[in-house]
C-alpha cells in the first residue's frame, strides 16, 4: 500500500494465491497492489489441453461516505507496462505522480485524461492500438454506498503481473474492500517465481535420501571403528532429508489448493533452522579438532552448546518472521532486532571457525600428523572456496536488486535461495567424502594421535638430556 504520489515498490506475499480481502481499507489518493509471477499457457511444459492462466477478481466495495459521486479503479498489467503508469509531472527529481488532478489535466500531462483517475499513458513505443493495461472503473452514484465487481483477466504473456486498486477521487471517501482474487497458473496456484522450487526440493530430497542411504550402509559396515563425528554427520543428513521433504510437500499442497497453511511453513522453518544450527556446530567441532586432535571439547563444549542455543533462537525468530509475516512491512528498528543478532552471530561463528581451524592446523603441523594435516587442509580449502562463492553470489544478488531488474529476472529469482541449498549440500557432500567411514578410520582418531604425540615428545626430550 502506497500513497499515489509515491513510487510503486515491489511487494509479494506468497502465503496466499487465493488472496482474501476482509474489510480492507482503501483511502483516497492511495494505491494498493499485488505482484505475482505468471506463466502463459503456451510457456508451461506441464499444461494440459485445457490449461489456462488468469486472474479472477470478485470483490464487494462499501464506502463510508455517500454524499457525492465517486469511483475507484482496478488495473491489471504486465511488468513491462509499469512505465506507462504515472508521470513525472514535476520533474524527475520529484516523486512520480499516479493520480490525475484537474491541474495536471489542464496542463495536458500525458496519460492524464480525466481528473480523479489514474494516469495511464499510451504505449507509443510498441505502437499498439489497444492499451496493454487492463482497466476497470467501479463508479458510485451519489448517495450510493455499495458496488461490486466480478471478472476474469486472461494472462497471455509470461512475466510479473500487477493488480492495483486505486482511489484517486477524494469525493469517493474511504472504501472497504471484501472478496478475493485468485491467481491461476497453468500448472496450479504456485506463483511463477516459486514453481521451480517444487521440482528442486523434490530432487534435493532424493539426493539427501541417496546420500543418507550410502552413509548408513558405510556406518553399518564399519561400525567397530566408527568415529563419533561420523554419527553426527548422519544426523545432519537426516535433518536435510526431513527439511527438503517438508518443503516439497508444502509447495505441492500450496500448488494444489492455493492456500498455504501456516503450520507447514513454521515446521519447515524450524527444521531448516535446526539443520542450519547443527551444521554450524558440526563444522565448529571439526575445526576445533574434536575426535582428531582432542577426544572431547572439554569446557569448550558448553560454549559451543550455548552458541548453538542462542543461534537457534534468534535464527528461528528471523526465519519465521520472514516466511510467515511480512518482514518488509515491519518497522526498521524492529526489523533490525531480528536481523542484527543473526548477523553478529554469523560473524562470530566464522571468526571462531577459522581461529579454531588455524590452531588445529598448527598443532597438526607441530606434531607432524601428515594424514590428519592433509585432511584438515582440504577441509580449509573447501571452507575458503565456499566463502568466496558466497561473496560472489551476494554481490550478484545486490547487482540485480540495485539495477532494478527483479521483474526482468523474475523467472530466475528462485535461484537466489536455491544456491544456498546447493552450496550447503556441496559442503556436506565434501565432508562426507573426506570423513567417510572406512577401515582406515583409526588414522584420524584421537587414540592414534596420542601414540604419535608421545613418541615425538620422547624424540625431542632425549637429545636434550644428552646435551646436559
Amino acid at each position: 500500500q502506497r500513497r499515489a504520489r509515491g513510487g510503486i515498490c515491489t511487494r509479494a506475499d506468497y502465503r496466499l494465491l487465493m488472496y482474501m480481502y476482509r474489510q480492507q481499507l482503501l483511502q483516497p489518493n492511495v494505491i494498493q497492489y499485488r505482484r505475482v509471477g505468471m506463466w502463459a499457457p503456451e510457456a508451461s511444459t506441464l499444461q494440459s489441453s485445457e490449461a489456462s492462466a488468469s486472474v479472477d477478481i470478485e470483490v464487494q466495495l462499501h464506502r463510508t461516505s455517500s454524499e457525492n459521486a465517486g469511483a475507484i479503479q482496478l488495473l491489471v498489467f504486465h511488468s513491462s507496462a509499469l512505465r506507462l503508469i504515472g508521470a513525472d509531472a514535476y520533474g524527475a527529481d520529484n516523486p512520480r505522480i499516479y493520480c490525475c488532478s484537474a491541474e495536471l489535466e489542464a496542463r495536458a500531462v500525458s496519460g492524464c485524461n480525466r481528473a480523479g483517475h489514474m494516469i495511464v499513458k499510451r504505449d507509443d513505443e510498441r505502437g499498439e492500438a489497444s492499451s496493454p493495461v487492463w482497466i476497470r472503473d467501479v463508479d458510485f452514484a451519489p448517495n450510493a454506498t455499495d458496488a461490486s465487481l466480478r471478472t476474469r483477466v486472461s494472462v497471455l504473456r509470461s512475466g510479473v503481473y500487477y493488480l492495483l486498486f486505486s482511489s484517486c477521487d477524494f469525493d469517493t471517501g474511504d472504501v472497504l474492500i471484501s472478496g478475493h482474487t485468485i491467481w491461476q497458473n497453468p500448472y496450479g496456484y504456485l506463483p511463477g517465481e516459486l514453481y521451480p522450487f517444487l521440482p528442486f526440493f523434490g530432487l534435493m530430497c532424493i539426493a539427501y535420501a541417496v546420500l543418507g542411504c550410502v552413509w548408513l550402509a558405510l556406518c553399518i559396515r564399519h561400525r567397530p571403528v566408527l568415529l563419533p563425528l561420523q554419527s553426527h554427520i548422519g544426523g545432519v543428513l537426516l535433518l536435510g532429508l526431513v527439511e527438503t521433504g517438508v518443503w516439497y510437500l508444502d509447495y505441492k499442497s500450496f500448488n494444489g489448493g492455493g492456500i498455504r497453511g501456516v503450520a507447514p511453513v513454521i515446521l519447515g522453518v524450524l527444521v531448516s533452522t535446526s539443520k542450519k544450527t547443527l551444521s554450524r556446530l558440526l563444522v565448529l567441532a571439526v575445526c576445533l579438532g574434536y575426535g582428531v586432535v582432542r577426544p572431547t571439547l572439554g569446557n569448550v563444549a558448553y560454549r559451543v552448546l550455548l552458541f548453538g542455543v542462542v543461534y537457534f533462537v534468534f535464527s528461528a525468530v528471523l526465519d519465521v518472521a520472514a516466511n510467515v509475516s511480512q518482514l518488509s512491512a515491519v518497522s526498521v528498528p524492529l526489523r533490525l532486532c531480528f536481523i542484527l543478532p543473526v548477523a553478529v552471530l554469523d560473524a562470530f561463528f566464522y571468526w571462531w571457525v577459522f581461529s579454531g581451524l588455524t590452531r588445529t592446523l598448527g598443532q597438526l603441523t607441530t606434531r607432524r600428523q601428515s594424514a590428519k594435516l592433509q585432511l584438515y587442509r582440504r577441509f580449509s580449502y573447501i571452507l575458503i572456496a565456499s566463502i568466496i562463492a558466497s561473496g560472489m553470489w551476494v554481490a550478484w544478488q545486490m547487482l540485480v536488486i540495485v539495477t532494478g531488474s527483479l521483474d526482468a529476472r523474475w523467472d530466475s529469482l528462485w535461484t537466489f535461495d536455491a544456491f544456498w541449498h546447493l552450496l550447503y549440500f556441496s559442503i556436506l557432500l565434501s565432508i562426507c567424502y573426506m570423513w567417510s567411514p572406512s577401515k582406515s578410520n583409526l588414522q584420524y582418531a584421537y587414540m592414534d594421535e596420542l601414540g604419535q604425540e608421545e613418541e615425538e615428545e620422547e624424540e625431542v626430550d632425549l637429545p636434550s638430556e644428552r646435551n646436559l
